[in-house]
């Protein structure tokens, strides 16, 4: 009977003694009001850690929310949303729950689309921290799957204990899931057991009900060294970031926009590759193919400063290059012609899924009293405009002014244009008529294009 409790105990202390010290390393800071949002599934894992953050919150200083996304797919999934409401209410614990609607004929797959629908809702919640429940099994669950898929370092580097960048926490990712059960048991707590958990129709289902038991039948620690693989994975997947971003000091644009080609034809070629996958993610773009990667590498070695190159790299996006510059350019992109009224507001919406932002200033900007109108008309090109900016030089075509301030081709359609009373009097980014320009102390707009 003592020697059960004691299990008991040790149990319980690794838990807790693992989660405190995730908490120093991760997200101790001095800001008293720190606030955890924790994904709350009802599931073991989140029932277990919801369980100790809740017992922890008093001593480590720390406001706990829950969130539970209700996707829809089980019978149960009302079910589920009243147990974990009840369960955050007995814990006193700020509850908020999220319906989605899954398209089940999205490339994603049910599992890819429920995830990015649960993520989303999370961060629509998400103040400072968000906890989740991953576990050591999970871990190695995902390693497997990403080698299965053929993924780089970044995918096999699995899970981090803490996001930084999306500041996602999981404490229980070294601890495995036997841990947890007992833990459960010995505490008493309840959970939400899934049957969907047991279709092994589900990828990772498959890798957790077939997979990984014979795998540990052979070698019983392999859930733990495979999770020790993903940490030195990981560690190789920050090398080539910080290689990458010492590499991108002298060919990337300031603002990420751009690579410029000469400069990345020069890199060997592990370290342009490895400096194109970073900058795609720097511009949040789900990794392409290692056959896309190796034909855009080919592609720029092939390409001369006047040579054009429009490869599609994802469903949304392609690669094009001008002017020695490579651009992620978005396929998403309504072409339509547009003629809207301009009153006065800060901001003005367009169709092709852009914004002009129109702010006061004092000198330089477009003077409405020199135009004699209160209103703007702004419309997209058609073709033939000119602008005259400056008083000793003559009117120039447009396509003389983007050539001259090297806008890409595919950017000149998109550039709204500024007319008052049938006149073209600005073009944002680029000039304005400079009859209409404000002068010092005469207050005008800067006109600014906002593509993103």
């Amino acid at each position: 009977m003592g020697n059960t409790v004691t299990v008991k105990n040790e149990n319980e202390n690794e838990i807790q003694d693992k989660i405190y010290q995730s908490f120093l390393e991760n997200l101790k800071q001095d800001n008293s009001n720190l606030e955890i949002l924790m994904g709350f599934s009802g599931g073991l894992d989140s029932s277990v850690l919801i369980h100790l953050l809740s017992q922890m919150r008093a001593k480590l200083n720390f406001k706990l929310k829950a969130i539970h996304v209700h996707h829809g797919l089980s019978s149960s999934a009302d079910d589920w949303l009243n147990f974990c409401k009840e369960k955050c209410k007995l814990l006193d614990i700020e509850f908020h729950s999220e319906k989605v609607k899954i398209n089940e004929k999205t490339s994603l797959g049910i599992e890819g689309e429920a995830r990015k629908l649960r993520y989303k809702a999370i961060k629509e919640t998400q103040k400072d921290i968000v906890a989740l429940g991953h576990h050591q099994n999970d871990q190695a669950e995902t390693l497997m799957l990403q080698l299965l898929r053929g993924a780089g370092l970044k995918g096999l580097a699995a899970m981090p204990e803490f996001d930084s960048k999306r500041k996602f926490w999981r404490p229980l990712l070294y601890i495995k899931k036997d841990t947890l059960e007992k833990y459960a048991k010995d505490k008493k707590i309840e959970y939400i057991e899934d049957e969907s958990n047991q279709d092994i129709n589900f990828d990772r289902n498959f890798i957790r009900k077939k997979v990984l038991p014979l795998i540990e039948s052979r070698y019983p620690s392999s859930i733990e060294t495979m999770s020790r693989s993903a940490i030195n994975i990981s560690e190789g997947h920050h090398l080539n970031e910080l290689v990458a971003l010492d590499d991108s000091k002298s060919v990337m644009s300031d603002d990420g926009k751009y690579l410029f080609i000469t400069d990345l034809k020069s890199l060997p070629k592990i370290r342009a590759i490895n400096l194109i996958r970073w900058w795609l993610s720097f511009n949040n773009l789900l990794m392409p193919s290692r056959r896309n990667i190796d034909e855009l590498y080919k592609q720029i070695l092939l390409i001369k400063r006047d040579t054009s190159l429009n490869l599609k790299i994802s469903d949304d996006a392609s690669i094009r290059a001008y002017n020695n510059k490579l651009f992620i350019v978005s396929l998403d992109i309504n072409p339509s012609k547009f003629d809207l009224k301009w009153s006065g507001q800060e901001e003005l919406y367009l169709p092709n899924k852009t914004k002009l932002q129109f702010i006061k200033i004092k000198e330089g900007g477009l003077s409405l009293s020199k135009l004699g109108v209160k209103t703007l008309r702004v419309r997209s090109r058609a073709g033939g405009e000119k602008l005259k900016p400056f008083s000793d030089q003559p009117s120039r075509s447009l396509k003389y002014l983007f050539q001259t301030a090297d806008i890409p081709i595919w950017e000149r359609g998109q550039i709204p244009l500024i007319f008052a009373k049938n006149q073209l009097v600005a073009v944002p980014n680029l000039a304005i008529q400079h009859k209409y320009k404000s002068i010092k102390g005469e207050e005008g707009y800067q006109i600014n294009w906002l593509r993103n």
